[in-house]
């Protein structure tokens, strides 16, 4: 983004902020809904990144197990859709926020249509600590009695339940069941990331493989996210002999550079182009998802493929899954042989448990 579209987008979300303070006054809902009362929700997740969405899916589980006769609609970016699986929603609602500009006249069917749904409750399932402004108007727009998010500034004026964060509670999607309490709903335990997608490319991907792959995903979005190639590539050229893995690199736009190191330095091979079924397909192949902390890492949770994260930010406990198929470690501030050993080790503990797992009949895939 260039620095006057940059200047742009601040002065106009500067003006809406505003326009915002003058007509809205922070909500003030009345207690907690009746659960009985509740018989159509819907969860607003707007933006556009994988692993987003896919820590909302416990929040859309845990609100259909409680309310089985609800409608449970969930408004998302329109890409990532094919993320939801079947059944964790009644009506799902796919958005394309450019259509405001490229087809207006579809964005006013899709408003239109959406406050004619009727709904009775509204979570507004953004980050905890930054405002939409896009999910927040959408939610008001809706015209439901409750619009529930957690307290953030600005988004205080768009929602009637504003809840706290609470401190105690790490991984985001754990952190969205906070959102059931003004519903007078309670989650005992954060059920897992679920997706179906994937299932149907990945017996293509397990033919190509021919046997147990290692694959590696060095890239990411975030370059502060991303570990050292070299890592990546030591990490596989031991792996490869200790467990007998091929090894397969997975790369994204403008990866290909880091991909081609790794591949050159550990004796693998990259992975052809993929869309995002395709990388999920690949993932759910694989005997190990080795991976930094980015959106195909939430990819491989919600397929239940053995992973190990690789993390670098000190917020690595927010986006580090609880459970026996995932293992975090966090190496910055160690040197490059003590990380690798850390990532080797826990690599090997997964791979244990998943050839027990083997052994048992049972699957990984949710």
């Amino acid at each position: 983004m260039g620095p006057l579209l940059a200047k742009l987008r601040a002065a106009g979300k500067a003006l809406l902020l505003g326009l915002l303070r003058l007509t809205f006054a922070p909500g003030a809902g009345a207690g907690a809904l009746e659960p009985a009362r509740l018989r159509s929700i819907l969860v607003i997740r707007t933006d556009e990144r994988v692993g987003n969405l896919l820590l909302t899916t416990p929040l859309l589980a845990a609100l259909r197990e409680a309310l089985p006769q609800a409608r449970v609609g969930l408004l998302c970016a329109a890409r990532l859709a094919p993320l939801v699986p079947a059944g964790l929603s009644t009506e799902l609602w796919p958005f394309e926020k450019r259509d405001l500009f490229r087809r207006p006249w579809r964005f006013v069917r899709f408003c239109v249509a959406l406050r004619r749904a009727r709904w009775d409750a509204v979570v507004e399932a953004g980050h905890w600590h930054a405002f939409s402004f896009t999910a927040g108007m959408m939610a008001l727009w809706t015209g439901a009695p409750r619009r529930v998010g957690h307290r953030r500034g600005e988004a205080d004026r768009l929602l009637t339940h504003a809840v706290e964060k609470d401190p105690t509670v790490d991984y985001d999607a754990a952190a969205k069941l906070e959102l059931l309490r003004p519903l007078g709903l309670s989650c005992g335990s954060s059920p897992p990331l679920r997706t179906d997608l994937g299932l149907v490319e990945a017996a293509r991907f397990r033919t190509l493989f021919g046997g147990p792959v290692l694959l590696l995903n060095p890239g990411g979005r975030k370059a502060d996210h991303r570990w050292d190639p070299e890592g990546f590539a030591r990490v596989a050229a031991e792996l490869a002999r200790a467990a007998r893995l091929a090894v397969v690199v997975a790369w994204g736009p403008g990866e290909e550079r880091i991909a081609e190191e790794v591949a050159a330095g550990s004796g693998g091979t990259l992975l052809p182009p993929t869309s995002l079924a395709e990388l999920a397909g690949a993932i759910r192949a694989s005997a190990l998802f080795v991976t930094n902390d980015t959106g195909p890492m939430h990819l491989a949770v919600a397929t239940g493929t053995p992973t190990v994260g690789i993390f670098l930010a000190a917020d690595w406990r927010r986006w580090a899954a609880p459970g026996p198929a995932f293992a975090a470690v966090h190496v910055a501030g160690r040197g490059l042989d003590a990380a690798v050993g850390a990532v080797v080790e826990a690599s090997m503990g997964l791979l244990s448990g998943a050839r027990r797992d083997a052994l048992t009949g049972r699957s990984a895939d949710p």
